[in-house]
């Protein structure tokens, strides 16, 4: 058994119960930031997939706004011509892209979304940003379906 003395047990506690307090307060602080990220992150990665995605298309100058520095010397006007017709061949058509996760790392942020298009059914983009939401590097992945067999 566990003998009581009201007043130190009861000092225990309470040191306790504000301890978790703070613990709690202190987690939603280090989150309060991050939808500001996303927000910045997500009006870049849909502008690119508004230029995938057919009217309006917004300019290369719209659409690279959003890059870092190296992203911009490796992908320019033509890259992204070049972009916008290889998935139309390869992927087809966009006929809905919902965002789907967001990952905060050290060094980088991955914004996720999951489409579908006329010629694949499933595919993931995933966006990679710095930490000053600059998009740094971006993917569109077909995710093959397993067949069903009858």
């Amino acid at each position: 058994f566990v003998k009581w003395d009201g007043g130190a047990n009861m000092r225990k506690l309470l040191v306790m119960l504000m301890v978790t307090c703070l613990m709690m307060v202190c987690s939603v602080g280090f989150a309060a930031d991050d939808h500001k990220v996303l927000a910045k992150q997500l009006q870049v990665a849909e502008k690119l997939l508004d230029a995938v995605d057919g009217e309006p298309v917004p300019t290369f100058a719209q659409v690279s706004a959003g890059f870092n520095a190296n992203l911009k010397a490796k992908f320019d006007d033509k890259a992204f011509e070049n972009l916008k017709k290889q998935v139309r061949v390869q992927l087809g058509n966009l006929k809905e892209a919902k965002f789907f996760a967001f990952q905060r790392f050290d060094q980088v942020d991955r914004v996720i979304y999951v489409a579908s298009f006329s010629k694949e059914k499933v595919v993931n983009i995933v966006f990679a940003f710095d930490k000053q939401s600059k998009l740094v590097d971006f993917a569109f992945s077909p995710v093959k379906q397993p067949e069903v067999k009858k």
